[in-house]
């Protein structure tokens, strides 16, 4: 027994036995109740639930066998019971004829409900696969945009490796040099590569396709790795990027898609920045536990800000402000974070720019 409660699939085993035990003894009490006490019509009801609960907890086949069993025990029951022939036999007939007839009737009916709900759970998983590939799609346009920052934030690390390694060469050649000299050399090339890496695997987990998968995961952590990734574009736009993290408990989702959803929402601020010329370009972020005990983000900028009537258009797929967008960022966004049981929105700043929010549940 414990095994099944350590494994979800166990669990729905043990579930799907209490309901076929229960199924079976149903059909076994009312038999009997109907041997001694003439229920007529009314025998097809139990036994009829008694097949609903055979067909909710195995196959169609199962359900099948079932049912036919449930129709032997009300028809046997017109030769086993008491007092059942006679004048009135055209009755008991009518009666269990009727009885009959609704335990197939029944089954007909479950069964097609269980094949729309398989047809609506095929449905559903199509959608999202569909949405995994819109988000890939999106998450490849918007590396796309950064390909001339990523390049230039990549050529420093590289043009510094090389230039510490050729320094680190002509040291090792001139014996009059101290070894202090060249590690500190070797460390600079050694820190310069991690950096240069640590871009490339910042890209890497955007770009790539894969199924999503659900795990434990630290919000502050995704939203300082996507910082990390706009870092040169803050710096060439001159915007100054502040991080309000508060410590905050995990949360369950997949890191690729909510990773997809900050970088939409900080790139969108980053834009709307830089539309608007102002002495102090600014953009914050901020994480915090809500009244709810949800958690929630938000990315506030200093920017345009939004009209009355852009505030829920903003999600609209195909709805860009920019001249060159795709209007399918936020829309993807706001898919992905209701698809982990959340919500996004946004809001007008009173002072000025847009603050654009989302709220998850923690972790169980």
């Amino acid at each position: 027994m414990t095994a099944f409660f350590n494994r979800q699939t166990g669990i729905h085993c043990l579930q799907h036995r209490h309901a076929i035990g229960l199924s079976v003894g149903l059909a076994s009490i009312v038999f009997l109740f109907d041997l001694f006490t003439p229920l007529g019509v009314a025998s097809g009801v139990p036994y009829s639930l008694a097949v609903l609960l055979a067909l909710n907890a195995s196959s169609r086949r199962y359900a099948i066998g079932f049912a036919i069993v449930c129709s032997i025990l009300t028809v046997s029951d017109l030769y086993l019971g008491p007092g059942r022939g006679g004048s009135e036999l055209w009755k008991v007939l009518t009666n269990r004829f009727l009885a009959v007839s609704m335990i197939w009737i029944t089954l007909t009916l479950g069964v097609m409900r269980k094949n729309a709900d398989q047809r609506r759970q095929q449905a559903e998983e199509q959608m999202l696969l569909h949405l995994a590939d819109l988000a890939h799609m999106n998450r490849v346009h918007t590396v796309g945009q950064l390909a001339a920052t990523l390049a230039h934030e990549l050529n420093q690390p590289l043009a510094a490796i090389s230039f510490q390694s050729e320094i680190a060469s002509k040291l090792i050649e001139k014996s009059n040099h101290s070894k202090s000299q060249v590690l500190e050399a070797l460390s600079e090339v050694t820190e310069q590569s991690h950096r240069a890496a640590g871009i490339i695997r910042s890209v890497w987990s955007l770009v790539r396709k894969s199924e999503p998968q659900r795990s434990l995961v630290q919000l502050n952590d995704l939203v300082r790795e996507m910082a990390r990734l706009i870092d040169a574009q803050l710096r060439q736009a001159e915007v100054a990027l502040e991080l309000r993290l508060t410590s905050i408990p995990p949360i369950t989702g997949d890191s690729t898609q909510l990773e997809q959803v900050l970088l939409n929402l900080l790139q969108n601020a980053l834009d709307a920045v830089n539309s608007e010329s102002h002495e102090l370009p600014r953009v914050v972020v901020e994480t915090l536990v809500s009244n709810t005990g949800d958690i929630t983000c938000r990315v506030r900028d200093t920017g345009v800000g939004l009209v009355a009537d852009q505030v829920e258009q903003v999600f609209e797929r195909f709805y860009s402000t920019k001249p060159n967008g795709m209007g399918m960022g936020l829309a993807i966004s706001r898919s992905i974070i209701e698809a982990h049981g959340g919500r996004l929105w946004t809001e007008r700043s009173p002072i000025r720019g847009a603050v654009f929010s989302f709220s998850l549940p923690r972790a169980s």
